[in-house]
């Protein structure tokens, strides 16, 4: 595994944006406001006005020993059926039971999961995957799968908290891509403008590929999904937060919750859920 360096470019295509962003306020995943970056770097446009977010982290705040810990619950995606190959990267949220992100999978006839490791000249996901929950609207979907994957724990999101993006640039490289969670909006965008989610702007260089990779703290917490990259920046992007995987994972048949202590309790068995159609080609 390796640690992504900052670039000034960004690789393939820019991932969806989410094309509005309504004024920043706290929900149960947020510690509120953060305030403005000590260093502006860039901003973004939103109803409430310009979001200023500073330089995305060089060095990565997860030690080795964390994110080994975690690597074994984070896998590749590889999509076939709707033209090109779609790569993507998904996380283990209980035995057999995946999160990854919809676009990904959106009409494919075929997914395989996978640990790729170090090897970047013939990667192949070889762990065929079934998709058992779908929401566009979310830009989510829940894979199922024989391949034994470590359950990553979850916790909720901070301002200002630093971590990493964890998942696998252009289908290849297990890679750590450091990021900083700069604010909390109300979203809007991708497929229609009625769709408003709760999402976290990142200071991080996300690329094709890390969709659907889990946003972890320093801990090794699961604390977001990262989804999209703001489109013509390399350091900028854009994270579902806690609340919206687990109302995703309720509706697609999960037992989950947030107990009276805070904490993401997730009671699931693979065999429980069934095959649920993953849209069509060409998105939507």
């Amino acid at each position: 595994m390796r640690q992504q360096q900052r670039r000034p470019w960004v690789a393939g295509a820019a991932l969806f944006v989410a094309t509005s962003l309504t004024g920043c306020g706290a929900d149960f995943d947020d510690s509120g406001s953060g305030g403005e970056p000590v260093e502006r770097v860039v901003s973004i446009r939103s109803s409430a006005g310009p979001l200023w977010l500073g330089a995305p982290p060089v060095i990565s705040p997860i030690g080795d020993d964390v994110l080994a810990g975690v690597s074994d619950g984070v896998v590749a995606v590889r999509a076939l059926g709707c033209g090109p190959t779609s790569n993507g990267t998904a996380f283990a949220v209980a035995p057999g039971l995946l999160v990854g992100a919809a676009h990904v999978v959106t009409g494919a006839s075929s997914v395989e999961v996978g640990s790729l490791g170090d090897d970047v000249n013939n990667p192949s996901p070889d762990h065929a995957a079934t998709v058992v929950g779908f929401d566009p609207d979310r830009d989510l979907a829940l894979l199922r799968s024989d391949m034994r994957v470590t359950a990553l724990p979850m916790s909720r999101a901070r301002i200002g908290a630093e971590g990493v993006v964890l998942g696998y640039p252009a289908g290849k490289e297990l890679t750590a891509s450091p990021a900083r969670v700069e604010h909390f909006v109300r979203a809007t965008g991708l497929w229609g403008t009625d769709n408003v989610r709760n999402v976290y702007v990142l200071a991080a260089d996300v690329r094709t590929g890390q969709s659907g990779a889990p946003l972890l703290d320093s801990d090794g917490n699961v604390i977001g999904i990262a989804f999209a990259q703001l489109r013509g920046s390399a350091e900028v992007a854009f994270a579902l937060s806690r609340g919206e995987l687990l109302n995703f994972l309720v509706e697609s048949g999960v037992d989950a919750r947030i107990d009276y202590l805070g904490r993401t309790v997730i009671n699931a068995r693979r065999d429980d859920l069934s095959a649920t159609p993953n849209g069509e080609c060409g998105g939507g």
